[in-house]
């Protein structure tokens, strides 16, 4: 019986142990890896039971583990989940979770979605919001520069208010757009308005490029899609605050100024015989350089935001607002936005999402003029002013034509501008609201209504004091409106089969209504300064008001297969209307195919460990083009003809109800390449043709009295390849080297033009159109020099010889082209513990630009009453044997291709160094979550040839052109 009871304490003793042996605890914390924030509410559960906990105030957890062995599940709203194997050795585990804007690097923004990086067959580059949002500038375009492979970026002006010229893969018409289709949160948009949205609140760019990603968009696609994404809420336990700040100045980047000074200039007048009744004792005193005089050295700039943002199960918001300031470098101009935005999303129940992004703007700009070979526009007038003709008093104030202290011959440019001012005022809403149901498992049906309206006035004065205005001022105002509506459902249906087979079917419908009104109208007579408005004119001298509308009506389709993460495709199919075609064709149809075959997948490949992806994909469909004025394909009539003070009409237009769609046919393979988990490169190659082109064809004006119509006509091609590079170099401890690089070729052709002719020439321009050749080469007269015996000008004729004698028929394509073939990109970005790098540069090669200051500044005799080059007094021909390029004084330059200048350059976009304040520095305030102070330059270096102002231009004749800025900011972010 002892011997019994023994036995059973023995076991109930080992029962005991073993009891506890299958119980233990794990305890640690959980931090965001963003910020290294603790994280409140975060589930911790063990894997396959209902036993669990969730973190404290401070991010801590303790859960007691039943069995031996387990996984637990650590889950918190918007966040990645992590499985970690604990067992009884483990005790203390702590965790890092990955939250949204760190997996946005994980999926791309395509049409009507997103997916995830690496699962689609398009051609689709990502800008991420880091690279943009404290980008010292009133818009982010000017930041996508450099930054995608395939898209072009150029400014079209310096002056802080004007967009850049966006091109994707090359130009695709002639007479019809060639900008790419922008889509900010789903609403199309156009560039000019930009500058209404605030950097900071954008969350991704993607650039769409082949038919893939493209088609789906149809009639308006064909130059390429770039989707704009804003922010939304972050998963946080918290509202989370964030104050920005910055401020800065910019001033011209550093320019070789090859005017004449006082002193040079006195030799050139002596040189040429200007010097009759000259006191070039008093002159002499004078010496200014223009360049100083009017473009501003320390031109500020400053920019406040603040923006809050929370995200739970059920309520996501974004909430902003920012006030962005900044003068420009030329006199009369500068640009000020108020800026507001809410981005917001309700789960309502488990079946219904509602949800709205609303942005609203008011921004205040004054422009200077440029463009234009006008003495009263400062930009044009400074390569033009006498270095003795002093604008400005010895006060400092303006030089005056009203007290006879401005000397010069016409007018001051300076005081012109300020008795001639122009602003221009902006109100902006755009607005988007969407219902999203899900009526049955794995079905998202979405519906979206966008508003899309601005206001924009205009006012300018002429002040009759102005002694030019001989005591007459004058006055106009402008009034524009615009909105543009647009209405989007689609259903989403996603489907697996034996978990092999994934299915995604996406149906479509969306219709879009433009419409724009406005008038201006301009009164003189006006006597006293300070009644310079429409009223106070005693006539009216101009009048006029303008309306235009369009619209479209669009179905489309798209499937997606993928078949084990192995082999992947999807189709497109889109059917559009639009208005600004007649009856007859309506309606355009537009498709697409992408394959893409992930061989890393593949049995062969998953055991080599240096390859870490290796894709291949194909693509191609066909996508439309319809930018031609909204009515120009009905009869009209016009108004405004006076006959004997009666209103008259006229026919002003035929009509042509069988015009229709230009079409482009895209194919694009690519190879998407990762080796040792460090290094990715992309190398796509591309062919598009677009056919049935939109241009504007010349006639005889006796057949209609037209001169010109729209017709589809002709073919162009455009071939490329883009390659693009990221490696991170180097990862040791808290030290981080990235490099990243992208360049890209393409070659344009045209191949076929209107009724079987070969060639036109675009007159004014410097262009022919010429098939076989790239569409915007210059056609031009060759220069051979001056002859040394005479100083002479010399040609080359059409056939090669030399001749003195300018004749137009001597022209010829000259192989060059403003469209610049190669272009692209190349950064680095270093890291150690809060401290960090960046460094930007952007380059373009081969691209030529026709620069017509120079026609002005060494014109030999016709411009010589007004500033010249150093060239004509130090290199032009004097005696007889003088080998030079500048002609003896009173041989006139012919605008050939001496003046045509290669604008290549390679830029040193941005460098930004930055500091985040550590952690436990921050815990010690119980208040602040992150801080961070930055310095930064944008453009800060520019190597050219070019020798204008700023190479960096997009159009292609130069003159007067605003140049851009260099600018230097110091920034302040903090979050709490």
């Amino acid at each position: 019986m002892r011997r019994l009871c023994l036995w059973l304490v023995f076991f109930v003793m080992l029962g005991i142990q073993s009891a506890f042996a299958q119980s233990y605890v794990v305890k640690g914390n959980v931090v965001s890896k963003l910020d290294n924030e603790p994280l409140i509410g975060v589930s911790v559960m063990q894997k396959g039971t209902a036993n669990g906990a969730v973190t404290d105030m401070d991010g801590n957890y303790e859960l007691k583990i039943q069995g031996g062995e387990a996984t637990l599940v650590f889950s918190y709203i918007g966040m990645r989940s992590q499985e970690l194997p604990v067992n009884s050795r483990t005790g203390v585990l702590n965790v890092a979770l990955e939250d949204d804007s760190q997996l946005m690097d994980e999926v791309v923004v395509v049409a009507y979605g997103v997916r995830k990086k690496g699962t689609i067959a398009g051609s689709v580059s990502m800008v991420q919001a880091d690279k943009m949002e404290n980008v010292p500038a009133p818009s982010f375009d000017q930041a996508l520069q450099g930054q995608a492979p395939g898209l072009s970026v150029i400014s079209s002006s310096g002056e802080p208010s004007k967009a850049a010229v966006f091109q994707i893969r090359g130009t695709n018409s002639i007479n019809s757009g060639t900008a790419p289709l922008f889509i900010l949160d789903g609403v199309p948009i156009e560039s000019s308005d930009f500058n209404t949205i605030s950097p900071s609140d954008i969350e991704s760019v993607s650039v769409l490029k082949d038919a893939s990603s493209t088609s789906i968009y149809g009639a308006r696609a064909s130059n390429g899609v770039v989707v704009i994404t804003t922010k939304r809420g972050l998963s946080m336990d918290k509202a989370k605050v964030t104050l920005r700040a910055q401020y800065g100045f910019s001033q011209l980047g550093n320019i070789d100024w090859n005017m004449m000074d006082t002193n040079e200039r006195i030799q050139f007048e002596k040189l040429i015989g200007m010097d009759t009744g000259q006191d070039y004792d008093l002159l002499a005193r004078t010496n200014v350089n223009w360049m100083d005089a009017i473009f501003k050295d320390r031109a500020p700039l400053q920019s406040y935001e603040i923006s809050i943002n929370r995200a739970t199960e059920r309520v996501n918001y974004y909430v902003s607002g920012g006030f962005y300031d900044q003068d420009g470098i030329a006199p009369g101009s500068s640009f000020r936005r108020y800026n507001i935005r809410a981005n917001a999303e309700v789960k309502a129940s488990n079946w219904l999402k509602v949800g709205t992004n609303t942005m609203a703007a008011y921004e205040e700009i004054e422009q200077t003029e440029e463009g234009s070979p006008a003495l009263s526009s400062p930009i044009f007038a400074c390569r033009l002013m006498l270095p003795y003709w002093n604008p400005f008093k010895e006060d400092g104030s303006l030089a005056s034509t009203n007290d006879g202290t401005w000397t010069g011959t016409g007018v001051n440019p300076l005081e012109w501008m300020a008795n001639n001012p122009v602003m221009n005022k902006k109100y902006k809403l755009l607005s988007t609201v969407y219902a999203e149901i899900t009526p049955i498992q794995n079905l998202t049906i979405r519906s979206q209504f966008g508003v899309d309206y601005s206001h924009s006035t205009g006012s300018s004065q002429s002040f009759p004091s102005y002694s030019l205005n001989n005591g007459q001022g004058a006055a106009g105002r402008s009034s524009y409106d615009t909105m543009n509506l647009t209405e989007t459902t689609t259903a989403n249906y996603r489907w697996t089969y034996k978990d092999d087979h994934a299915f995604n079917f996406l149906l479509g419908q969306e219709a879009v209504n433009y419409m724009s009104e406005g008038f201006q109208v301009f009164t003189e007579g006006q006597t006293n300064d300070l009644l310079t408005d429409l009223s106070s004119g005693t006539r009216g001298s101009s009048w006029s008001n303008s309306y235009t509308s369009y619209a479209y009506l669009s179905f489309f389709g798209r499937a997606e297969y993928n078949y084990k993460d192995l082999y992947y495709a999807d189709f497109s199919v889109r059917a559009d209307a639009s208005s600004r075609f007649g009856k007859n064709n309506r309606w355009g149809g537009f498709w697409s195919v992408g394959l893409m075959w992930n061989a890393k997948g593949e049995e062969f490949l998953k055991d080599v460990e240096w390859l870490t992806n290796a894709q291949v994909a194909l693509s191609s469909g066909t996508t439309g083009n319809s930018e031609i004025p909204d009515f120009d394909h009905l009869a009209l009539v016009s108004g405004g003809p006076n006959y004997n003070d009666e209103a008259g009409i006229y026919p002003a237009q035929s009509s042509n109800e069988d015009l229709s769609w230009e079409k482009t046919w895209s194919t694009n393979l690519a190879f998407h390449l990762g080796f040792i988990d460090r290094i990715n490169l992309d190398v796509e190659l591309y062919n598009k043709k677009t056919t049935d082109m939109l241009m504007y064809v010349p006639e005889s004006y006796a057949i209609t009295g037209e001169g010109s119509h729209w017709e589809n006509i002709g073919a162009m091609v455009n071939r490329g390849i883009e390659v693009n590079v990221n490696a991170d170099v180097l990862r040791v401890g808290d030290f981080a080297w990235n490099l990243s690089a992208n360049l890209s070729y393409n070659k344009n052709e045209l191949k076929e033009l209107y009724s079987g002719v070969d060639e036109y020439v675009n007159s004014t321009t410097g262009l022919r159109y010429e098939v076989g050749r790239p569409v915007n080469e210059f056609y031009l007269n060759r220069y051979a020099g001056v002859n040394p015996a005479n100083g002479e000008q010399l040609w080359y004729t059409k056939d090669g010889e030399i001749t003195n004698e300018y004749r137009e028929e001597d022209r010829v394509m000259t192989g060059k082209s403003f469209d610049a073939p190669w272009a692209g990109g190349f950064g680095t970005t270093l890291s150690w513990k809060g401290l960090s790098f960046s460094a930007q540069f952007t380059w373009m090669a081969d691209r030529w630009v026709l620069n017509n200051d120079r026609y002005f500044e060494e014109n030999n005799g016709s411009f010589s009453s007004y500033n010249q080059s150093k060239r004509l007094l130090y290199d032009g021909w004097k005696n007889p044997g003088d080998v030079t390029d500048i002609p003896h004084y009173g041989e006139i330059a012919q605008l050939d291709d001496r003046f045509l200048e290669n604008s290549s350059f390679l830029r040193l976009k941005n460098v930004t160094i930055a500091y985040s304040l550590p952690r436990l520095w921050l815990q010690k305030s119980k208040f602040f979550t992150s801080a961070r102070v930055y310095l930064q330059g944008q453009n800060l270096l520019t190597f050219t040839g070019f020798t204008g102002f700023d190479p960096e231009y997009a159009g292609n004749r130069y003159l007067g052109v605003y140049p851009p800025s260099r600018q230097y900011t110091i920034g302040v972010e903090v979050s709490f």
